[in-house]
C-alpha cells in the first residue's frame, strides 16, 4: 500500500471509528474541526456546519468541498476495519470516506501556494434526517463566501463517476374512510382496509418514467412505503392511511409534482402533502465542471436520490456530486469504501484544484 493510501485508509477509518449518528455527532466534529490547517480560517460557523477557506483572491473562482459527517444509526459496524482493500464500518462510503479525501486534500494544498481555484471546505451534520432539521438553510442566509462560490462538489457516494442533478422526494399521506362496526356483520360498516387497497392497486402498477434532462436519463417513480390501519381484530376499521414517497425527474417543479401526486388520490380519498425536497439543476456543461471530468476522464451519470446538490442550485450556485464511496453500500451493515477510490478520487480533485 503506497503512502498515499495508507494516509487516506487510516483517516477514514479513524473517522469511522468515532459513532456519529445524526444528531449525536458532537465527537466526530470537535475531531474533524482540530484537523482543519489553521491556514483555513472559519468563514461560517454553528452548531452544525463549517465553512473554511483562506481569504479570497479577485478574479480566481471558488471551488467548495462539501461533505457531511453524520451516519444512519450503526448495524454492528463499529468500530471498523481495514481488510481486502477496503475500509469497512459505518459511514465508510456515505459518507466518512469522502469526508476523509476532502480533509486530506486541503491538508496537502495548506502546505503549498493558492492553485489556480480558491478552495473552500464546507463540513455539516444532520444530513441523514427530514430536511427540516438541516443545517444549510442557515448557512446559506449568514455565509458571505458561499453567495460567490463557482462549484461545489459534494463528495457523496457516486462510484467515481460525475453523477449531476438530483431526483426530487416529496411525501403524501392518503387517507380512506370508512364506517367502523361488527366483523362478524361486516354489510353493517365500510370497511377502509378494502378501500385503501383498491384505491392503491392503480398507484402499485406504475410504471417508473423515464425523463431526459442535460442528456441524463433519471427514472420518476412513486411508491407506497407506509400504511396504517385498523382497529381490533373483530372491528370493520374505518380509517386507514398509506404514504407515498415520489422521486420526481428535474423537469417537474415542485408544483407539478404536487399535481401530478393528487391526480393519483382515489376518489372520495384525502391527499395532503407531507414534504417536499425539490430536485437539483442538472450542471454538466460548465467550463469548471468541464475540468473536473477532464481532470479524471469520468463520466457523466444522473443522481438517481435526493441529495444537498440541490440546495445549492436552487441559490443559482453549480454543484455537481462526486466522491469514492461505491452507491451499493451506502447505508449498509457490510458498507465499506475501496481504499484504491479513494486515492483515485484524491488525485482526480487535487489535479483539478491545482493544474
Amino acid at each position: 500500500m503506497t503512502a498515499l493510501a495508507q494516509r487516506l485508509a487510516q483517516r477514514t477509518l479513524e473517522l469511522v471509528d468515532i459513532p456519529s449518528e445524526s444528531l449525536n455527532e458532537a465527537k466526530v466534529r470537535s475531531h474533524l474541526l482540530a484537523l482543519v490547517p489553521p491556514v483555513f480560517e472559519a468563514e461560517y460557523a454553528a452548531d452544525d456546519a463549517f465553512v473554511f477557506a483562506r481569504p479570497r483572491r479577485a478574479g480566481v473562482p471558488l471551488v467548495v468541498l462539501v461533505g457531511h459527517y453524520d451516519t444512519v444509526p450503526a448495524q454492528d459496524n463499529v468500530p471498523g476495519r481495514i481488510a481486502d482493500g477496503a475500509v469497512h464500518g459505518c459511514g465508510a462510503s456515505d459518507m466518512k470516506g469522502g469526508v476523509a479525501v476532502a480533509l486530506e486534500i486541503v491538508r496537502e494544498l495548506a502546505l503549498g501556494e493558492p492553485g489556480r481555484v480558491d478552495v473552500a471546505l464546507l463540513l455539516f451534520g444532520k444530513e441523514e434526517l427530514p430536511a427540516h432539521f438541516s443545517p444549510l438553510p442557515d448557512l446559506f442566509e449568514r455565509s458571505q463566501l458561499m453567495a460567490g462560490a463557482g462549484l461545489a462538489i459534494l463528495l457523496e457516494p457516486t462510484d467515481l463517476t460525475l453523477q449531476a442533478g438530483c431526483l426530487g422526494n416529496m411525501n403524501a399521506r392518503i387517507t380512506f374512510s370508512g364506517v367502523s362496526g361488527h366483523s362478524a356483520r361486516p354489510w353493517t360498516a365500510e370497511n377502509a382496509i378494502e378501500k385503501a387497497l383498491l384505491g392503491l392497486a392503480p398507484i402499485a402498477a406504475l410504471e417508473r418514467r423515464e425523463a431526459l434532462v442535460g442528456g441524463l436519463p433519471f427514472y420518476e417513480v412513486a411508491s407506497i412505503t407506509q400504511i396504517e390501519g385498523g382497529i381490533a381484530s373483530n372491528v370493520i376499521p374505518d380509517r386507514t392511511v398509506a404514504t407515498l414517497n415520489f422521486r420526481y425527474a428535474p423537469d417537474r417543479s415542485p408544483e407539478s409534482a404536487a399535481a401530478y401526486l393528487r391526480s393519483l388520490a382515489p376518489v372520495g380519498a384525502e391527499l395532503e402533502i407531507t414534504g417536499d425536497s425539490p430536485p437539483a439543476t442538472v450542471v454538466t456543461d460548465t467550463p469548471l465542471v468541464r475540468a473536473l471530468r477532464d481532470a479524471g476522464d469520468l463520466t457523466f451519470e444522473p443522481k438517481q436520490a435526493w441529495t444537498n446538490v440541490a440546495d445549492f442550485t436552487m441559490r443559482g450556485i453549480d454543484a455537481i456530486n462526486f466522491g469514492p464511496g461505491g452507491t451499493r453500500y451506502a447505508h449498509r451493515r457490510d458498507e465499506l469504501v475501496e481504499i484504491d477510490a479513494l486515492v483515485t478520487a484524491y488525485e482526480t480533485l487535487l489535479r483539478f484544484l491545482v493544474a
